[in-house]
């Protein structure tokens, strides 16, 4: 199981495999391979032929439909959308360095680095009024964490760690990595400023980039160049920096690094469980 999110940005590939068609082929790919994957480690002679998969796939109503294939028939199926694999080559709205990277995942169960990892962003509150803003928003808007709270009654399904990371702010209130969590991937959907204000929020943004340096110089894992003319006017980064990280916090940056793009970029990211 994964968080799944899409960076709705237009291009070629869309204009030939509609956006919902183009997440079920590639959510069926790797539901095909993980299936022929765990068929080969008994039987390394396993043809996708002879490996059944189940998809759990959504009608236009709504409703959760299972759906039972060969691989084989999965994988000729992606055929549609892997023909045009080439017009991501230079694509700027890539979060992952494959292609169809505007799509990308964070696999379960969510890591306790990677909660300490967003955790760690929670400004210190003493002289700092961000920590308590984040908390005025938590209040204003109904984000308690419950929702992650129930995830947690799972032991090592959805979180590595079953109890949750808080911070104590001076004035008594408290800030928990469910309700950071809910924040981030609970609401289904962030436009353009909401992702600003998240990647502000947790002190994430870094505007005002030098232009006069190698882009592969900057120590930042995503930049965003905006060009007036044919040349780089500006530069905006992710302050956040290559570390010693287990798997679930590298693919976390990924993600804050398709926040920064759909605020840079002016699109929408849509995230599901």
């Amino acid at each position: 199981m994964s968080i799944i999110y899409y960076l709705d940005h237009p291009c070629a590939v869309k204009d030939n495999v509609r956006p919902g068609r183009m997440l079920r082929l590639l959510y069926g790919r790797e539901r095909a391979n993980e299936a022929l994957n765990r068929a080969r480690r008994t039987a390394p002679d396993a043809r996708p032929e002879d490996v059944r998969v189940e998809l759990s796939l959504k009608d236009s109503e709504g409703n959760v439909n299972l759906v039972n294939a060969t691989a084989a028939d999965i994988l000729r199926q992606y055929q549609e959308l892997e023909r045009h694999a080439h017009h991501c080559l230079e694509c700027k709205a890539r979060v992952e360095s494959h292609a169809f990277g505007c799509r990308g995942c964070i696999d379960f169960p969510f890591s306790l680095k990677a909660e300490t990892m967003l955790m760690q962003r929670v400004r210190a509150s003493d002289g700092d009024p961000t920590a308590g803003m984040l908390a005025n928003y938590f209040e204003n808007n109904g984000i308690t964490g419950n929702r992650a709270a129930d995830m947690r009654n799972l032991p090592g399904v959805f979180f590595e760690s079953s109890m949750p990371l808080v911070r104590r702010l001076t004035d008594g209130r408290k800030v928990s990595s469910n309700q950071v969590f809910e924040l981030f991937f609970q609401t289904g959907h962030v436009g353009p400023k909401h992702a600003r204000f998240l990647l502000g929020m947790f002190d994430m943004l870094e505007p005002n980039l030098p232009i006069d340096r190698p882009l592969n110089t900057l120590p930042n894992l995503f930049v965003v160049e905006k060009e007036d003319a044919g040349m780089v006017v500006q530069r905006t980064g992710l302050k956040v920096k290559a570390g010693e990280q287990d798997r679930c916090a590298r693919q976390l940056e990924n993600f804050l690094g398709g926040l920064l793009l759909a605020s840079e970029l002016n699109h929408d990211l849509w995230i599901k469980i």
